[in-house]
């Protein structure tokens, strides 16, 4: 889906905002940024947990679990805004696209405002709650109460990411991101080098994490999308409108969190911040390789409205499968190395100390069960931004609302059973029931696409590449044992071939055209 030029009656506004990066271009765009996050994540994590120690670093890692929730203070409007702006944009109408953008801003102010004067009070209630360990009482809750903050400033601060979303300008997008990235992690280390203490190091990143906020209100003023927000107003329809949409996906986004932040919350507060860093350790490959494979197709939402609003349904259903088979593949082939060849990663990453221990203690238990559990997240990573785009929001949010309280359940559960390890166990059980037994099958079954032809042009393709993958990494590791990162990458590279080899061997002649076309014009 190429980009097209300004729609007729845009105004003033620039015809540079409304060239839109293609999907393919966007996905790959969205994976660069990824790829930088876990590069940035990959040097820092050993490094802050060497010169910072395990229950500092669980502290900052704790302190950006509970910010999580905060953000849920936007009640969704984000995504709302996104939704109604690629909608506005397919239908050419920049005049509501301007509407849009002018409630949602002063929304979010309101809502911003209401966060800051809430910050010190939920971190003092916080720090209560919390094992403290070694660390003085003071700073633990000085560094929530900036985390906090921070994200209030982010609701509003974020408007502008929401409008490049639904505009599908990920170019922009994309780099303003990476640059906040890449200034977080150097922030990062200069406050560690210089001596800082961990407020300090809180406020370094929280910096890095504020720059693309401005940058990207910047582009969107010169392309004048933002140039009329004054003065206040609110219009009741479109209100109505964003909320509506807003309280679906808040509910979703709730559950989200309920399901994948609050490990690291049960744990801390049963076996305290050090127990965290084990945990977080083992979790951290198969972790990123969802946050990969969610990342890539979370630009596909405005793609699937876009379709919606045009009425090209017999298209949407191709855009589903081909997307679908290129993402289940990606992750299957991702995850199956992960599970082959985590624990040598982990044992040159942050030593073998990780790896001792009782079974439900380890982190590379952690790791096999997690990233079992990703393995069937993934097949819902498609679906999801279908049901998203079309606006089919009542089942989804039912189903993630009980999977969420069954995650933090089971998890306050498994802690006290077994172990770290069990609270993985819980996540693969409810992986399995929401893609299996919901997402999965209601998208197909709105999409008017047969089981049978999802199962051979997705579900098989994915399986093979991941078997291809996950085989020949364990005969890499019996012909030849792990001791350094040159055998690592080398054993690395080498299963992925193998899946790639597996993938390329099924792959369609519309999939080889993709390929070539991608070449030649990366952002088409």
């Amino acid at each position: 889906m190429a980009g097209a030029d300004r729609p007729h009656g845009a105004g003033a506004a620039s015809s540079e905002a409304f060239r839109s990066v293609g999907a393919g271009g966007g996905a790959l765009l969205s994976g660069l940024h990824f790829g930088v996050t876990v590069l940035v994540t990959f040097f820092l994590a050993p490094y802050m947990l060497r010169r910072l120690g395990d229950t500092s670093y669980g502290l900052l890692s704790v302190a950006w679990e509970l910010s999580g929730y905060f953000g849920l203070l936007d009640f969704g409007l984000r995504n709302a805004i996104a939704y109604y702006v690629a909608r506005a944009a397919a239908s050419g109408e920049p005049d509501g696209l301007r509407v849009v953008i002018r409630n949602a801003f002063w929304l979010l102010c309101g809502i911003t405002g209401i966060g800051l004067l809430a910050s010190w009070p939920l971190a003092a209630l916080a720090v209560r709650w919390i094992q403290t360990g070694p660390l003085d009482e003071s700073t633990v809750r000085s560094v929530l109460c900036l985390s906090f903050a921070v994200l209030a400033l982010n609701l509003t601060g974020t408007l502008a990411g929401s409008v490049l979303s639904g505009l599908r300008r990920y170019d922009w997008l994309v780099a303003t991101n990476i640059a906040g990235t890449l200034a977080s992690g150097l922030f990062v280390v200069a406050a560690i080098e210089a001596g800082a203490g961990l407020l300090s190091v809180a406020l370094a990143q929280a910096a890095g994490t504020m720059l693309p906020w401005v940058v990207q209100q910047f582009i969107l003023h010169r392309w004048k999308v933002i140039s009329d927000l004054w003065p206040p107003a609110l219009d009741k329809p479109v209100v109505k409108q964003l909320t509506s949409y807003g309280s679906a996906n808040l509910l979703m986004r709730v559950s989200d969190l309920l399901a994948f932040q609050t490990d690291q919350l049960v744990i801390v507060q049963h076996s305290g911040p050090a127990a965290v860093a084990r945990y977080h350790i083992g979790r951290y490959l198969a972790l990123h390789a969802r946050r990969l494979t969610a990342a890539l197709s979370a630009v596909l939402s405005p793609y699937f409205t876009a379709l919606s609003a045009s009425g090209q349904l017999e298209e949407s259903r191709t855009f589903f499968l081909r997307v679908n088979r290129w993402m289940c593949s990606l992750a299957f082939l991702l995850l199956g190395g992960v599970m082959s060849l985590g624990q040598p990663f982990l044992a040159l990453w942050v030593g073998p100390r990780y790896l001792s221990g009782g079974f439900w203690q380890r982190s590379d238990t952690v790791l096999l069960l997690y990233g079992a559990a990703m393995i069937f997240r993934s097949l819902t990573a498609v679906p999801y931004q279908y049901l998203l785009g079309t606006r089919r929001l009542r089942v989804p949010t039912a189903a993630l609302a009980v999977e969420a309280l069954f995650v933090v359940a089971g998890g306050v559960f498994a802690i006290r059973w077994k172990g770290l390890a069990a609270v993985a166990l819980v996540k693969l059980a409810s992986s399995i029931g929401i893609a299996v037994f919901t997402l999965v099958p209601y998208a197909l079954r709105e999409s008017g696409i047969p089981v049978r032809e999802y199962l051979l042009r997705s579900l098989v393709p994915a399986l093979l590449t991941g078997m291809a993958t996950g085989v020949s990494a364990l005969l890499f590791r019996h012909a030849m044992p792990i001791s350094s990162w040159a055998q690592l990458f080398l054993a690395a590279s080498v299963s992925a071939a193998a899946g790639a080899a597996a993938f390329l061997a099924m792959s369609t002649a519309e999939d080889r055209e993709f390929l070539r076309r991608k070449l030649r014009t990366p952002l088409g």
